[in-house]
Formats: structure tokens, C-alpha cells, sequence
């Protein structure tokens, strides 16, 4: 696993979510109450990003069609058969570092 850093852990607020670009490519940051996670920046549905989108009670919403992600586990609220691509994530030195590499199955859509 190759994780770079993408910000320092006090740049990312609770109920805040971030997009940044690592290793070339989309990366989603949300930090909720559970912890931080991070996901690849795009919407099942049509690939556009998310983080142009919003995050409120846990949620996050595409801007476009309004398909929802549970911001914890990345599964589908509506509708309920997609889900979000996670990449690993640590926190460590004060600091927020993903793993972008491929993940197998899921990178072939």
C-alpha cells in the first residue's frame, strides 16, 4: 500500500466533507462522528463528484440527481443497490494519509 498524505487532521471538521485529487485521482474526505473516511469522488450514477454535492445527518447527496451515500459505510440510502469505492485511510502524525492504488474488482467499471 502506497498512502500519501492529503492534509493535516485538523484541515477536515466534524460533519465536513473535502474532495482533493491524489495520485491523479478523485479522493472524497468526510469526517463524521464514527471517524474520518474516505471514498473516490464520484457519484455511482454518473460519475460526477460528490464533493459538489452535500453532506448533512450523515449523509451525502449528489448535486445532480440527489443519489445518497451513507457517509460511514459508503452503501446506497437512495437508491439502496449502489455504493461508493473506499480507499484505506489512516491517521497518524497529525495527519490524514489514502491509499489510492488499485482495488481490484471495483476499479474495472
Amino acid at each position: 500500500m502506497a498512502f500519501e498524505r492529503a492534509m493535516a487532521s485538523d484541515q477536515l471538521w466534524l460533519g465536513e466533507m473535502r474532495g482533493l485529487v491524489l495520485g491523479g485521482r478523485r479522493v472524497l474526505l468526510v469526517s463524521t462522528e464514527q471517524g474520518v473516511c474516505a471514498y473516490e469522488d464520484r457519484c455511482a450514477h454518473l460519475g460526477l463528484p460528490l464533493s459538489s454535492g452535500t453532506f448533512q445527518g450523515g449523509r451525502i447527496t449528489c448535486s445532480a440527481h440527489h443519489f445518497q451515500y451513507d457517509a460511514c459505510t459508503g452503501h446506497g440510502i437512495k437508491p439502496e443497490n449502489v455504493r461508493l469505492v473506499p480507499f484505506p485511510l489512516r491517521i497518524e502524525g497529525g495527519g490524514i494519509f489514502v491509499d489510492v492504488s488499485p482495488v481490484g474488482k471495483e476499479e474495472a467499471r
